[in-house]
């Protein structure tokens, strides 16, 4: 402990260094998964290859470009139609994919010829697309095919065209998350600043790392255009093209998934001066925050509070009546990278839930380091899992529910166990206020089916089976339908009750007590001010001769009083200093107990920056020590009321961070408001150093990988 080693991994022990279960006070600086490295051989991955990272997961996505594959047709199929993310121009993007379609002969022979081919067809066929995407893959790369040379005539033929070339096969990296690295920095280098956008607000975004899983970046698109703030690009959520090419007049870059897409939202800082704040989209006060955030930025909190009061009047009850009936239940997220730690405290804070397990495809240590210090303590982590290690952590935790992909979801429901599709969902989205009431619904609906008793019974009795051609007695399906009907009357019965009162009602009961209230104050104070106003004109005028008579007597005395007082401080000194040399060894105890006191309140505030996952004082970005100090800077100066200046958008980036975390510390600790204002200087000091301190590169483990970010 806490590394584990599964029984099924007794035969590659090296299996032990990717599997943690979480201890009292231990921290990542301590023991951390090894993670993003080669699958070890004779693991059963899950993994997707870099190739898939690239198209199926970011440029796949968007909605007016032609996404040509070049290689053998099966690399095309087995990223077509697997990702639900719908666009609003008839969903172009799900419905075709093209293929150049490798044969052994083009091994052989090369197949340039056959992409050339292959481009010209696919651009006549569908004549007002402009835009296309040509990605190489293993077959390709091995032979050395040079596509860019290929690209460039077929531009310089047709004219009006623009290509994109994404080089990464899937050899290339160790699972899907380097095809997410070569696709942002590859469009970072050649696209960014290639295309003006057309500004229409004062209030300028990139929304980064958004995929539009059923719908979700329609969630976001309604929330920003009710604040008035203009989504510049979509990366790549129902994004286009040339708008992923104006991502450099963006005042905000704004990044949910940041394993897939904070490369690009980085480089765009170093290039162009562009901020970048982090917003866990999913769970009800993550979306909260993430406006308020957005808000703080720009500076129209207002229009951030009144979404958020809409929002919140239209789904908290909903949210509420979920919770009553989820609470309790044990959830596993066996999922990709950053879904396990947004998704982690959503659950057990909005729902009451309890995440006993979590697995990650293509998360980082990073990704590790940020749900590890979200999650409870007895929580199982592994890094890259296969099926077997998932049978043996499912007899270990027995979970409610298993939040996966449709790949492990298929074996879950043959083990029937209730399961929730966590990649492409069930019937989202998944996102904001209603995405966190259409996920409990789904997580609820999959754990209270009366199918899943039925899953459970034992066909091999041959006894009480539903009756489907005349043999059987049918009983089964008959309680069957009669728990289906039980539980409908149920529901409908609850959600009944829950109608309140409606306002109309409430409001003249309030209205009228305020009413008399105000009208019994109001005559006694027009009583009361005549008589005060000519007292005050009466006193004043006898107050100022007798100050003038009193002065002069005042001053020849303090000069008889001098000289006796003197000696008499002579007299006392040596008395002092004794009294002080004892006094002292006092003080520097009591120093030593503010000390410690700052030091046990600064330890505070550090796991709750690391529980909110706070990208600044996590990541291992080029700018982490800037973005400590920026944040934690302003959020003294707003702790202790000084004035913030913000000079440029970079200040503002760290103002939006610190305006939430602060408001976050006085509401979670008391004792700030018994501080004097040095003393809540000195607590963010300390927290600086430690967040310096508790960095991943310090992790014990030994197993570090790790390449540019």
């Amino acid at each position: 402990m806490p590394m584990k080693l599964f029984k099924c991994d007794e035969t590659i022990p090296e299996r032990e260094k990717h599997i943690y279960i979480k201890e009292k006070g231990e921290d990542t600086t301590q023991f951390l998964p090894s993670a993003h490295v080669e699958t070890i051989p004779g693991s059963l991955s899950e993994r997707g290859c870099s190739y898939c990272g690239a198209k199926l997961v970011i440029g796949g996505v968007l909605k007016d470009t032609i996404q040509l594959i070049h290689g053998p047709v099966g690399c095309a199929y087995d990223t077509w139609h697997t990702k639900r993310y719908p666009s609003d121009n008839g969903n172009f993007q799900l419905k075709y994919v093209w293929s150049s379609d490798m044969k052994e002969q083009h091994v052989v022979f090369g197949g340039e010829k056959l992409l050339k081919k292959a481009m010209l067809e696919a651009f006549a066929e569908f004549p007002d697309i402009k835009r296309m995407m040509v990605y190489t893959t293993c077959s390709t790369a091995l032979i050395g095919d040079d596509i860019k040379p290929v690209v460039k005539e077929v531009e310089k033929e047709l004219g009006d065209v623009d290509i994109f070339t994404v080089e990464c096969p899937g050899f290339a990296g160790v699972s899907q998350s380097k095809g997410h690295h070569v696709f942002n920095m590859g469009w970072m280098t050649d696209k960014v600043g290639t295309y003006e956008p057309e500004i229409t607000s004062p209030y300028t975004i990139n929304v980064i790392g958004d995929y539009n899983i059923q719908g979700d970046t329609f969630v976001l698109e309604k929330y920003m255009e009710k604040m008035g703030v203009q989504i510049i690009a979509h990366f790549t959520g129902n994004g286009t093209y040339d708008s992923l090419r104006g991502m450099h007049r963006a005042q905000l870059n704004v990044t949910n998934c940041a394993r897939s897409a904070g490369y690009i939202a980085n480089e765009l800082k170093k290039k162009y001066g562009i901020p970048r704040i982090d917003v866990d989209t999913w769970g009800f006060d993550y979306a909260k925050e993430g406006l308020r955030k957005i808000g703080a930025f720009f500076g129209i909190e207002d229009r951030a509070e009144a979404v958020i009061a809409e929002e919140v009047a239209k789904y908290e009850s909903k949210l509420a009546w979920y919770k009553e009936r989820l609470t309790g239940k044990k959830v596993c997220i066996w999922t990709g990278g950053p879904r396990l730690w947004h998704w982690t405290k959503a659950l057990e804070d909005d729902l009451g839930m309890k995440v006993v397990a979590m697995s990650s495809k293509f998360g980082h240590q990073e990704d590790f380091e940020k749900v590890i210090a979200r999650g409870e303590e007895g929580t199982i982590y592994i890094d890259d899992g296969n099926e077997l290690e998932f049978f043996e952590v499912l007899e270990m935790v027995k979970p409610d529910l298993v939040l996966t992909g449709p790949r492990v979801g298929a074996l879950v429901k043959k083990l029937h166990l209730p399961y929730v599709n966590g990649h492409g969902y069930h019937n989202g989205p998944y996102m904001g206020f209603e995405g966190a009431v259409n996920m409990a619904r789904d997580m609820y609906n999959a754990i209270y089916s009366p199918l899943m008793k039925l899953a459970q019974s034992d066909i091999r009795a041959g006894q009480n089976l539903p009756s489907t051609n005349g043999n059987g007695n049918g009983k089964a399906t008959k309680e069957l339908s009669e728990q289906v009907v039980s539980l409908v009357q149920q529901q409908v019965k609850e959600a009944t009750s829950q109608v309140k009162q409606p306002a109309k009602e409430v409001a003249p009961q309030v209205k009228q007590p305020a009413k008399e209230a105000t009208s019994q104050v109001k005559p006694q104070a027009k009583e009361v001010a005549p008589q005060i106003q000519p007292q005050a004109k009466e006193v004043a005028p006898q107050v100022k001769p007798q100050a003038k008579e009193v002065a002069p007597q005042v001053k020849p005395q303090a000069k008889e009083v001098a000289p006796q007082v003197q000696p008499q401080a002579k007299e006392v000194a040596p008395q002092v200093k004794p009294q002080a040399k004892e006094v002292a060894p006092q003080v520097q105890v009591q120093a030593k107990e503010i000390a410690s006191y700052i030091q046990e309140r600064a330890a505070e505030v550090t796991k709750l920056i690391q529980e909110r996952c706070l990208w600044q004082f996590h990541s291992r970005a080029w700018d982490r020590e800037e973005n400590i100090n920026g944040v934690l800077n302003m959020t003294a100066q707003i702790l202790t009321g000084e004035k913030v200046v913000l000079e440029t958008l970079i200040d503002r980036g760290f103002y939006a961070d610190a305006k939430i975390l602060s408001a976050d510390l006085e509401i979670r600790f008391s004792w700030l408001n018994s501080m004097e204002n040095s003393q809540k200087k000195a607590v963010l000091e300390a927290v600086k150093a430690m967040l310096v301190d508790i960095v991943i590169t310090k992790s014990k483990n030994g197993e570090l990988h790790y390449s540019l970010y």
